[in-house]
């Protein structure tokens, strides 16, 4: 599922109510500058780390977005109080824009959401900026952190990796600069 099956999915709908859903696209992918582009259950999704955030659609009386999790809306009641809603969307006018402090607001809940499903099942962990983008990932053993693990800047770039047997550091950590290369280098006994 790519960028091209969005535009092409959204180029349905007439122009005033495709530039209204173009323009919250666009207000997400600022909002969320590493989100992949994806279709989930048919319609438009912005994703991170495969993790869906939030999508949106048009239909004949309305636009929506779907924050998917039912819980966004009740955290956000009093903002979304003149919205129609349903468990999982949020109704907005079909020749209006959706206000981008309320979407702020929407992706904030979203991301701290997602951080709080982690570690999951399996052990793996995963922490997001309130941006999207990466912030750290590895994995939990015996609710420890064990196997190789990654940090990142609120940019992106990696500032740190190295890992863990059972909370215990072990083996060759490394420290990166801003530009991503190695500037520090460490070895814990394995």
């Amino acid at each position: 599922m790519s960028k091209a099956q969005i535009t092409a999915h959204l180029k349905k709908f007439e122009k005033a109510q495709r530039a209204i859903l173009n323009q919250l696209r666009s207000d997400i992918l600022e909002e969320l500058p590493t989100a992949q582009e994806i279709i989930k259950y048919g319609i438009p999704t912005f994703a991170i780390n495969g993790v869906p955030v939030l999508g949106l659609d048009g239909y004949k009386a309305h636009n929506s977005i779907f924050p998917y999790s039912g819980s966004t809306n009740k955290y956000l009641e009093k903002e979304l109080s003149k919205y129609v809603q349903t468990k999982g969307s949020i109704h907005f006018s079909l020749d209006k824009a959706f206000p981008r402090p309320l979407l702020k607001k929407i992706i904030k809940v979203r991301i701290a959401q997602i951080n709080a499903t982690y570690p999951n099942k399996a052990g793996e962990y995963l922490e997001f900026y309130g941006n999207g983008i990466l912030k750290a990932k590895g994995k939990f053993k015996e609710n420890a952190m064990h196997g190789y693990w990654e940090w990142f800047r609120k940019d992106g770039t990696k500032l740190r990796s190295g890992s863990f047997k059972v909370g215990v550091q072990s083996g060759l950590w490394i420290t990166y600069d801003q530009s991503g290369k190695p500037y520090k280098k460490t070895n814990f006994p394995s």
